[in-house]
């Protein structure tokens, strides 16, 4: 949402856990930042990041560095005014970057995701998906030090919601050449982008331990009630027929399952129809806001 028009959270988790609609653009995006894990910051590999981002893994279609000098063709970009880096230079810029990154060994890894970063949305490499890119790069920056902990850092809500702060650094940034202001706020980001998923972690760890003691106190609890429990605790939001065909259920015992949760206070219905009933799991979302964003 920070470059690109697009559902909103609540519509993702609807449209994955119903079947109902197409959300390839997002599974795109998530397979680019799974496969991201396992690849190296440089050319070869930010094209195939890109390709995937764009297409899908299936496609196996890298992303060709860009030849044009104007190269926008209609796509947008918050960076007014920009002068981006010659395409027979993009090349070399890239392989300056990875020499970098995996040579110095003195610079705090903070410090170098940082300039890694800034750079990469300097060069602008590709011709579309370059904000994307940018962002997917910061965890495979920080894996040595992160580990999976890496993929509960969500850098892009911090940066959605200052975005006209970081679009601003960025620009200045280019111009001054001042690199301690722009280091400050990714720092500070990556901190606060940490300090949140771990404080809403905590708390769904907390919601799921007291749902569980809720569960364990009623007598002759069917194993479906549980089954389709620990469904709904991994995709929050779900219908009876996706779930029947996930946990290998009947509609009618998925149906009685969600009404059991319901009873109790677990999940919630967010649909009108009687047939086609949608529901949340609404300890999760009554804590935490849809988006991901805490109250």
């Amino acid at each position: 949402m920070i470059d690109y028009d697009g559902p909103d959270f609540k519509e993702i988790l609807t449209i994955r856990g119903t079947g109902k609609g197409d959300i390839t653009p997002i599974t795109n995006l998530e397979m680019a930042y799974k496969t991201a894990k396992s690849m190296e910051v440089a050319a070869p590999d930010l094209s195939r990041i890109c390709g995937i981002a764009l297409n899908g893994e299936t496609e196996n279609t890298p992303i060709d560095v860009r030849v044009h000098q104007t190269f926008w063709l209609g796509a947008k970009t918050n960076l007014k005014g920009y002068n981006p880096t010659a395409p027979d230079a993009v090349l070399p810029a890239l392989a300056d970057i990875s020499a970098y990154l995996y040579n110095d060994h003195n610079t705090d890894p903070l410090i170098k995701a940082a300039l890694v970063h800034y750079q990469i949305e300097m060069i602008h490499p590709f011709e579309r998906y370059n904000g994307i890119v940018g962002r997917i790069l910061v965890p495979m920056a920080l894996r040595d030090v992160t580990g999976e902990a890496g993929q509960l850092i969500c850098l892009s809500e911090y940066l959605y919601h200052n975005k006209n702060e970081y679009f601003d650094l960025l620009r200045t940034t280019q111009y001054s050449g001042g690199y301690i202001r722009w280091i400050k706020f990714f720092v500070n980001a990556v901190g606060q982008a940490a300090k949140q998923s771990a404080e809403v972690q905590m708390y769904y760890e907390q919601i799921i331990a007291s749902d569980y003691d809720t569960l364990s106190g009623i007598r002759n609890l069917p194993q479906s009630v549980c089954s389709v429990y620990e469904f709904l605790k991994a995709i929050l939001i779900s219908n009876n027929s996706f779930a029947a065909k996930a946990v290998g259920l009947s509609f009618n015992s998925v149906s009685k399952a969600m009404r059991v949760l319901q009873k109790y206070g677990i999940v919630s219905q967010i649909s009108d129809s009687e047939r086609n009933r949608i529901w949340v799991y609404k300890s999760i979302s009554d804590g935490i806001e849809i988006q991901g964003v805490r109250k």
